[in-house]
């Protein structure tokens, strides 16, 4: 093989592929990149067996051929070079890598020992909105769980509907829902795909306001992104029945404003260290809520912050971390917090976004 890119076009692809790659001490040919010529393109592809990327970049292609080459010695090389063409020439087992004022060598691995990617064609296809799927993605996957012991609810829940898909992640602790509109979907039943998955699908999708094709199959799924293409497992098991767990009535509807939230949860938070728990007090007559956290260590905090309230006082307490989390993702100027009472889940939803939900678990003193 021998080929001729440019520096940023290389650069780009390694980076799109090299984020699945991790360093197997048992297959060290996972920890390579393979590249093909294919279709007058150079093709890289990044594995770990449970999510494949792939994705092309223009070239000149001097000879057709195909090699691969461990990925963080080359990546670290590329990114290292001036922006310019670089020249790949694959023989005897090594690469040559040449610019204008600089040429060295890699040793490489077969290709053929290189795991075959799946194309998945056979399956249920989705096609949505490139940026409502990043978003959707983006809003849920910090509430998945990390736990391998619990695989199904590592995941996040693809639940069909009509004309939409609602998307779930929860780790137990807390819970994120999320319905987006869809252009066609053929998914009958519900899959549940891993978050690192989604966590790269999200990264795909960074900047891409075009259509997205998703094909879901028994076992495995796929996305084609533009020049990029990723397949990944899904987790097989049943997701567990959340909705039980969501409060029908409220006795108290909160309405502050995000970023004031924010800030007075972020002040507590330094005296809650080892915990994370904070207070939320709130009052009607006072139309105020009050954000309190006490260390014997450090000290007091206490903000209060202006809220449009309706229903009874009471107060709730609350991992503050994972309040800052939907906080975080959440572009609404405002939130409504809705509380039944000390001893059940609080639910947040976005002022004016009634296709989100976010619930967390209070801490029982």
């Amino acid at each position: 093989m021998k080929i001729v890119c440019t520096q940023e076009n290389l650069k780009n692809g390694l980076a799109t592929v090299g984020r699945v790659i991790g360093t197997s001490n048992t297959l060290p040919i996972l920890n390579s990149i393979l590249m093909t010529t294919e279709n007058g393109q150079l093709k890289l592809v990044g594995t770990n067996l449970e999510v494949a990327i792939s994705t092309t970049i223009r070239c000149k292609i001097d000879q057709e051929g195909s090699v691969s080459i461990p990925a963080k010695t080359l990546t670290d090389l590329i990114n290292s070079l001036p922006s310019t063409n670089i020249t790949l020439d694959n023989k005897d087992g090594e690469i040559s890598i040449i610019t204008e004022h600089y040429s060295t060598k890699l040793k490489t691995l077969p290709s053929e020992e290189f795991p075959p990617i799946p194309i998945v064609e056979n399956g249920s296809q989705i096609k949505c909105n490139g940026a409502a799927l990043k978003n959707a993605l983006d809003s849920v996957v910090f509430s998945a769980s990390t736990s391998e012991s619990q695989p199904e609810i590592s995941g996040i829940l693809i639940q069909p509907g009509k004309g939409n898909l609602k998307l779930v992640a929860t780790d137990r602790y807390r819970l994120a829902e999320r319905t987006i509109i869809v252009e066609s979907s053929e998914l009958e039943k519900q899959v549940i795909i891993p978050h690192k998955t989604a966590a790269e699908i999200s990264r795909l999708l960074n900047g891409f306001t075009d259509d997205v094709s998703v094909i879901i199959a028994d076992s495995q799924m796929t996305v084609s992104v533009g020049d990029s293409y990723l397949v990944s497992r899904l987790i097989d098991g049943q997701y567990p029945d959340y909705k039980q767990i969501i409060p029908e009535a409220f006795n108290a509807t909160i309405l502050v404003e995000r970023q004031a939230l924010s800030s007075a949860l972020k002040t507590s938070g330094i005296f809650s260290r080892g915990t994370g728990t904070v207070t939320m007090s709130y009052d009607a007559d006072k139309q105020s809520m009050v954000v309190s956290a006490v260390s014997h260590d450090v000290g007091e905090s206490v903000a209060e912050v202006p809220a449009e309230i309706s229903g009874t006082a009471g107060t709730v307490m609350l991992n503050y971390r994972y309040v800052l989390d939907v906080l975080s993702v959440v572009t609404a100027e405002a939130i409504t917090v809705k509380v039944v009472d000390e001893n059940a889940p609080v639910i947040f939803v976005p002022q004016g976004d009634n296709d989100y939900m976010y619930l967390v678990m209070p801490i029982k003193g």
